[in-house]
């Protein structure tokens, strides 16, 4: 069964990795700095959570493209080796409960100012009837930790629960969306002046799960 608190752990966990990430991406391009913090210790959601079905077997899988929101992966060794601990952070926390985890970054290799992105996503090893619970569950840690707005928007083109949140770093501030719905679970993070609202960011994250998603 996917729990709801298996779910926001595994968000912890990511959360904790992009913010050195984010740093690591930075510092390799040309020994800048960029401070991101969204959340770290671990929560404690009281949502319920998503049913499953009988079913022991994957419901679907996820895919990352070498191109997202017009931006190439970045292959570099260090984004190569955060996106390996990202992958390994949610397949570690989910335990069993996802399959087919990838991880990736995408831009960021020309300089500081490059745009960039990261993504982690895995597909539910059983079918998830009620992944709006999974959603009531990350807004509530967003909130708990800290990220001003962190809402649910409206479901997506294809029906996935999503949210997002805002977390205001010494850069600016740092956009995070999550979405769930009955074969998958994503987290992005966008880092500051990528996006320009919650309704932006959840509109690009629906772009990526158009893609991931398959």
């Amino acid at each position: 069964m996917v729990s709801a608190r298996q779910v926001v752990a595994a968000v912890t966990a990511v959360g904790g990795r992009v913010a050195l990430a984010a740093a690591a991406i930075m510092l390799a391009a040309c020994g800048g700095q960029h401070t991101a913090a969204p959340a770290t210790p671990s929560p404690a959601a009281s949502s319920p959570a998503p049913q499953s079905s009988a079913s022991a077997a994957a419901t679907g899988s996820v895919h990352l493209p070498a191109q997202l929101l017009g931006l190439q992966e970045n292959t570099s060794a260090t984004a190569m080796q955060t996106a390996s601990l990202l992958r390994r952070g949610l397949a570690s926390r989910l335990m069993g409960d996802v399959v087919g985890e990838k991880a990736a970054i995408y831009g960021g290799e020309q300089n500081a100012a490059s745009p960039f992105f990261l993504v982690v996503a895995a597909a539910w090893a059983k079918h998830a009837a009620r992944p709006e619970n999974v959603a009531h569950a990350l807004q509530e840690f967003l909130v708990a930790k800290g990220f001003t707005d962190a809402r649910l928007l409206p479901p997506g083109p294809n029906g996935e629960a999503r949210v997002c949140g805002h977390k205001h770093v010494q850069t600016g501030t740092d956009t995070v969306c999550e979405w769930a719905d009955h074969a998958s679970f994503g987290a992005v993070l966008y880092p500051p002046g990528f996006t320009s609202s919650l309704s932006d960011a959840a509109s690009q994250t629906s772009q990526i799960h158009s893609a991931v998603v398959g």
